[in-house]
């Protein structure tokens, strides 16, 4: 098992015992806001993505992480996911999604720039692409924070995304 770890942040791949905390994730207020047009997903709809973010673990070596805060006392707080995912042909997403209580302190920025340094690192990824809804400035803060750039939009999933890329060699702005 991966983990990764910085002074503050603590992740491990994502396992089925994290259902509940990935579904309280995806009906936190930001990330609805942010990232569903106002519609939290349902118990379905959220097991459903820990499903998937599963099988692409084990078919393709994709991993998304829990994001865990480190707390004073030892103890880990959940804050979000983070983590690549397959994408159309051979590009590889990142995916990052945090609650408003972890969101504005640089959790995500910090978490991705792990996923990045892994991607180009161990899995020997040579492209990443990061997709991010037009409203969500905080997401497209943190793709340029990291090197990626914009490369136009993207109708993926039914939606329309602005299309983030990174080449493995490119530097980031960090």
């Amino acid at each position: 098992m991966t983990i990764l770890e910085t002074g503050r942040l603590f992740l491990r791949p994502l396992q089925p015992s994290d259902a509940d905390a990935l579904f309280q994730l995806h009906c936190d207020p930001l990330v609805v806001r942010l990232t569903t047009h106002g519609q939290p997903m349902t118990r379905v709809q959220s097991d459903e993505r820990l499903d998937l973010y599963l099988r692409e673990e084990r078919d393709f070596g994709l991993t998304f992480f829990a994001v865990f805060e480190k707390q004073p006392n030892g103890d880990l707080l959940f804050a979000g996911r983070c983590g690549l995912r397959s994408f159309k042909y051979d590009a590889v997403e990142i995916g990052y999604c945090f609650s408003e209580r972890a969101s504005g302190r640089g959790l995500a920025t910090e978490s991705a720039c792990l996923i990045v340094a892994d991607a180009f690192g161990r899995l020997d990824r040579r492209k990443l692409v990061g997709l991010v809804r037009p409203t969500n400035q905080q997401s497209q803060r943190v793709l340029k924070k990291l090197g990626f750039t914009q490369n136009g939009m993207t109708f993926y999933r039914d939606v329309d995304y602005l299309c983030f890329e990174r080449n493995k060699g490119d530097s980031a702005y960090i």
